[in-house]
Order: C-alpha cells, then structure tokens, then sequence
C-alpha cells in the first residue's frame, strides 16, 4: 500500500482495521447540537471509540480528544442508542469489535462541510491554542501517539484535499505526509516556546504552503 493511502487512511479514521470496516451501523442517529453552542455558532469534533456487539449493541463510548465537553456529552449520551447489524462469531469476526470514530459538529454558517471549515481554523490557529489543546490531549489520551492529536489529524484531512485539488503527484503527496510526520515532535516544541505565533507558521515551508 503506498504511504499517501496510509495517510489517507490516517486521516479519514485513525486505527481502522479489518474488523472495524466489517462492522455496519443499523441505527446511528446523530448527537445532538448542544443549545448553548448552537446558539453561539461554535463548531467543534469528538473524537471516542466505542465497542460494537455481536447481537446489534453498542456500548461503552470513550472520548479520546474533543473541542468541548458539550460536544463529549451528547456524543456519549447517544452512542448506546445506536445498532449495528449482527454478525456470526468466528475466528475472523469476535463477538466484540473496537471502533475509533469522529463526529464534526460544523454549524451552518460555516457551510456544513468538515474539511473546509477545518482548513480556515487551522490556517488561524494560535500556538497558545494550540499547546492547550495539546496539554488536554495528552491527558485524556495519554495511551495514543502524538500525531494523533486532533490538530495533526485535521491537518492531514486538509492536505488530502487540497493535494487532490491541485493534482499533485504521488511523489509530492508522499513528501508532504511525511514532512508532517516527521516534524510532529518540533512543532509542539516551537508552539510551546513562540505562543503568539500561528500554528502555520510552525510548519514545515512544504506544509504550511498548502494551508
């Protein structure tokens, strides 16, 4: 598999495998808007994992990063609604399949669609911001691996779309997740020391170009 589709698999879902792409949702009705931050057009993500059932349930919904503890809770609170269709146990298939999921709560006026409202935050995201986000990450998801933080993970989103819009090749796509990759560890640094510079401008030349 080429490194651009591991990206794009990064991006779209961290951590998917084969028996989280078997499983199928029956019931999934969507969290609701907290009204307090629909009424402040505040935008936000979750991101949790939750276990599916072999006899349809789902359960135990975990937040592992999010924007606002509103949005965790609608996200927690809905999840043991949901259903997925039941399946045999096997070898290949257990009776208990862990998903990592996320949900974007993208408010109207910023058009409804993830990824381009993603790219104007991360295009005016702060280093102050950004190193209290990476502070809140690592506490409440200390298990996971720091380029999975929500920051990076949007940031790939983006490059995703944008390198398809300009029709880059593979060879500059692969370049430009693998700048990201490998610049994780400097770019939490120069936030921390520089708080009043823009995530963007801590970026490698190659990445920050494309925000």
């Amino acid at each position: 598999m080429s490194r651009w589709i591991l990206w794009m698999m990064f991006a779209a879902c961290i951590g998917a495998n084969a028996d989280e792409r078997s499983v199928e949702f029956d019931y999934r009705r969507a969290p609701a808007w907290p009204y307090s931050l629909s009424k402040s057009g505040i935008s936000g993500w979750v991101v949790y994992d939750l276990k599916a059932h072999h006899d349809g349930r789902v359960s135990k919904p975990e937040v592992l990063d999010s924007s606002h503890p509103l949005f965790s809770l609608s996200v927690v609170n809905v999840v043991p609604t949901w259903r997925v269709k039941p399946w045999v146990v096997s070898e290949q298939r257990p009776a208990v399949i862990s998903l990592r999921q996320e949900h974007y709560f993208v408010h109207p006026r910023e058009g409804n669609a993830p990824v381009p409202w993603l790219h104007r935050s991360l295009r005016h995201l702060s280093c102050a911001k950004f190193s209290k986000r990476f502070d809140d990450f690592q506490q409440n998801s200390s298990d996971l691996e720091q380029v999975e933080m929500s920051v990076f993970r949007h940031t790939y989103s983006v490059l995703a779309r944008v390198a398809t819009y300009r029709k880059l090749s593979d060879e500059q796509r692969f370049a430009l997740g693998d700048a990201l990759a490998e610049a994780v560890p400097e770019v939490i640094q120069r936030c921390r020391a520089n708080p009043a510079l823009r995530y963007k401008d801590v970026l490698p030349d190659q990445v920050s170009m494309m925000l």
